[in-house]
């Protein structure tokens, strides 16, 4: 959409439309803060940082895409994140079910322990049935 008549263009190409609200001088202050607010220890939140700053949490991919600075600073942030908490957790600062639970769904850790069984998924009995006939046998991972 153009500007309106005797009104310059919203934004620096000229296309019109809806003023940018996050330009890159923006962003690059953002990425400043960022890098400043992880030295304190006391934060450790992302959504904490963002809502103090006064704008929403997914903001934060679209930022890393926009500046090569706060890309790198946002990937170093998710990996302080995930020192501190697996630090604060061995060490009982918070609580270690709390962190398991933030690095399940914040950090991508999983559970290692993963059971493998062959027989009919659909109806378990029958595979018990087959291994007492001696039809089939239980799987192992080759470390066991």
């Amino acid at each position: 959409m153009v500007a309106p008549k005797g009104h310059e263009p919203y934004n620096a190409e000229g296309e019109g439309g809806r003023p940018v609200k996050y330009d890159a001088a923006f962003i690059e202050a953002e990425a400043e803060a960022l890098e400043k607010w992880m030295k304190d220890p006391v934060n450790i939140y992302f959504k904490r940082f963002c809502f103090d700053r006064g704008y929403s949490y997914q903001r934060l991919p679209e930022f890393a895409e926009v500046s090569e600075r706060f890309s790198e600073t946002l990937a170093r942030a998710r990996e302080w994140q995930e020192i501190r908490l697996a630090e604060g957790g061995l060490t009982n600062e918070f609580n270690g079910n709390f962190c398991k639970f933030v690095m399940y769904n914040a950090c991508g850790w999983s559970d290692k322990m993963e059971q493998k069984i062959s027989g009919d998924a659909v109806s378990p009995l029958a595979f018990i049935l087959q291994s007492i006939d001696g039809q089939s046998k239980l799987v192992r991972d080759e470390d066991e």
